[in-house]
């Protein structure tokens, strides 16, 4: 059994080691401030109902990207999205991460952003569907699940197959890829490294990538013959020049896949606007008030289907308010209120809440840059945005560890 002298020694000797350079501390805040940007780009064509399926699967496969590079930070050492009692290195989990946002990109561009005519697009879109459903007999056939369940799918990819045979553009291509494509193994038309290629990736840099970050997702010899090299010290959680190093190229990668993709998102949504956004079911916005509360007492109130305040008087003139996420009673937001001073932001969970300052998304440098300025602040718990405005001088804004701290 593990005791708490032993814990102290681990966390002790974990921590021991060389700073990071500036080069890796700079990396990670691009991502950091991508990832950032980009919840709230997304957040921004939440809303919008889909034109065509390239929208609705653009939306899909930019919130994938994004959560992947959110488990890339919170995984990444150093990183200001998670508290850990040691920074733990290890490039080999944040590999396959990367990868899949490789492959995540490449679909993006493939199914959403590429131009060609609507036969082709049609021949990708049901061999993609294709793909899914041959997949999911794969899988429940491993499990021995239910033959109806099993039969269903089987007659929903032999309907696909169909569509595709009376597609011109696939009646159009070799005979020979016929039977291949038809099998539903192949989820594309086209050769992983040459679609990489039209997405922004050249062949020879896509080649050397995915052969480095597949060893590691599918522990190959390459990714553990090294770690027994002296004073290499790769891949036994500890900070080295090699973990540095590529822990470092995964997070530059990951930053420009998404940015990439960002930009393509712009472009696609350009002109499309929200519908005029009403909440009758939320019912109207509620302020939290500590009115005739004594000191020490506490008072609930459901404010929304979504959020619960619970308000504690906790002097003559102040109060302290939680704002809690009710579907999973997650906390999400410290305030407090006085009659003479004002309010203040004590602490918020920067993905919950979409943070705008002085009516421009909010990055962590942007918050730092405002820490000495006057500000005041509107939180709308219905639209689960925060919005400062700032001013020279006075009082700042809630410290950055107070608005990067996920974990509590």
């Amino acid at each position: 059994m593990l005791v708490n002298d032993d814990l102290d020694a681990i966390v002790e000797g974990g921590n021991l080691g060389p700073e990071p350079s500036a080069r890796y501390m700079e990396r990670l805040d691009l991502l950091d401030n991508v990832v950032r940007e980009c919840i709230f780009v997304s957040r921004g064509y939440g809303g919008i109902a889909a034109p065509s399926t390239k929208h609705f699967f653009a939306s899909v496969l930019f919130t994938a990207l994004l959560t992947r590079g959110t488990s890339l930070l919170c995984l990444a050492p150093l990183s200001p999205w998670a508290d850990k009692k040691i920074e733990h290195w290890d490039y080999a989990s944040l590999a396959g991460m990367v990868r899949s946002m490789i492959e995540l990109r490449i679909a993006f561009h493939y199914l959403c952003v590429e131009q060609c005519s609507d036969e082709e697009w049609d021949c990708r879109w049901n061999l993609f569907n294709l793909h899914d459903c041959v997949s999911r007999i794969r899988m429940f056939e491993s499990l021995g699940n239910d033959p109806e369940q099993l039969g269903r799918f089987e007659i929903q990819a032999n309907e696909l197959r169909e569509r595709l045979k009376s597609n011109s553009f696939f009646r159009d291509l070799d005979p020979k890829r016929h039977k291949k494509l038809l099998h539903g193994q192949t989820a594309y038309l086209y050769p992983l490294e040459e679609m990489a290629d039209r997405a922004g990736l050249p062949t020879s840099t896509f080649r050397w990538l995915y052969v480095l970050l597949s060893a590691h997702v599918h522990g190959l010899p390459m990714s553990y013959y090294r770690m027994g090299d002296e004073g290499d010290g790769r891949g036994r959680g500890v900070p080295s020049p090699v973990e540095e190093n590529y822990s470092g190229l995964c997070l530059s990668l990951a930053s420009t896949l998404i940015v990439k993709s960002r930009d393509e998102l712009h472009q696609l949504f350009e002109g499309l606007a929200k519908p005029d956004e009403e909440t009758p079911e939320q019912g109207p916005s509620v302020e939290p008030s500590p009115e005739g509360l004594t000191i020490g007492e506490t008072s609930e109130v459901n404010a929304t289907d979504d959020i619960r305040f619970v308000i504690t008087r906790t002097g003559p003139d102040t109060a302290k308010i939680d704002y809690y996420y009710r579907p999973s009673n997650e906390l999400v937001l410290e305030r407090s209120k006085a009659d003479t001073e004002g309010a203040a932001i004590i602490w918020l969970d920067p993905v919950f809440w979409t943070v705008v300052i002085n009516g421009q998304p909010a990055t962590l440098q942007s918050l730092e840059g405002a820490s000495a300025a006057r500000h005041a602040f509107r939180v709308d718990h219905i639209a689960r945005t925060i919005s400062f405005k700032t001013e020279t001088g006075g009082q700042g804004l809630p410290s950055i560890a107070a608005v990067s701290r996920l974990s509590r």
